[in-house]
């Protein structure tokens, strides 16, 4: 099991720097949060390859439409293909597809909404599996997302998807949100999950919330999880979703992420994961 960092939270994007502050970290690996419009995805794999990490996903923070309001299913299509085709250049790693619901929001109506965010992963989907591109789906709350904001639902979106190449994210920050046992959506989900996100319940480091993260690993474990890890973390004041503005933001998120991962090796290795 690697453990990574989901790379919006640091604010970096260009892979000298990301690669860099992830090695000092001490992490295994990382969940890049841009796309091609930041690098080019050969540059990514040299860069992580070189010092030894693994790119868990290409997971885009800004993912959806440049006008909301002129969104359409072939425009989404299109970005995502080629964001496919980035991560292709960056070793064949997993996209997700969760930011294809900021594309539906100018539909009249939840089930067109539904309609073309089903449309649209299907098609990419496609795409990537002809590529050998894994896809994920984080499920977001619904403060985030309009859309799949509990795992259920994204269950009910993968059977409704062809060629089982799709699996689930989740996230302990949104589950404390949208799930009514959390515990319990990993122990019914964890096979079908490939990555699980690290953030306690007011989306700071493990401990700074109520979320009890001795049992979610001990869940993820039992019920076979072989997925990764990626912790995603915002400083209290910068919540929900603002990266460090100062060189003090950097160093308390910095020891934040260090002290979760070392806790949550240490859930690992009391619980016999590697």
């Amino acid at each position: 099991m690697n453990i990574g960092v989901v790379t919006w939270t640091l604010g970096l994007t260009e892979p000298g720097p990301v690669v860099a502050k992830v090695r000092e970290l001490g992490l295994d690996a990382l969940q890049y949060a841009g796309d091609f419009r930041d690098c080019s995805g050969i540059e990514l794999k040299e860069k992580a390859a070189a010092a030894g990490l693994r790119i868990l996903a290409i997971d885009p923070f800004n993912a959806g439409p440049p006008e909301p309001d002129a969104a359409s299913e072939q425009g989404a299509i299109a970005y995502y293909c080629k964001l496919v085709d980035f991560a292709m250049d960056a070793g064949r790693v997993p996209v997700t597809l969760q930011g294809l619901a900021l594309w539906t929001r100018n539909c009249p109506d939840r089930q067109s909404a539904w309609q073309r965010l089903l449309a649209c992963c299907n098609a990419v989907d496609a795409y990537a599996r002809e590529r050998g591109v894994r896809t994920l789906y984080e499920v977001c709350n619904h403060y985030e997302l309009p859309l799949v904001n509990t795992s259920e639902a994204c269950r009910g979106l993968i059977s409704q998807m062809a060629g089982g190449n799709l699996q689930m994210i989740l996230d302990s920050f949104h589950m404390n949100i949208n799930e009514r046992d959390p515990v319990a959506t990993i122990r019914r989900h964890a096979p079908n999950t490939g990555i699980y996100h690290i953030s306690d319940s007011g989306r700071g480091g493990m401990g700074s919330g109520h979320i009890d993260f001795r049992e979610q690993c001990d869940a993820l474990l039992a019920a076979g999880f072989e997925g990764d890890v990626a912790i995603e973390l915002v400083l209290p004041h910068l919540t929900p979703n603002s990266p460090p503005q100062t060189a003090e933001d950097q160093q308390m998120l910095d020891a934040e992420i260090i002290r979760s991962a070392v806790a949550w090796r240490s859930y690992l290795s009391q619980g016999g994961g590697a």
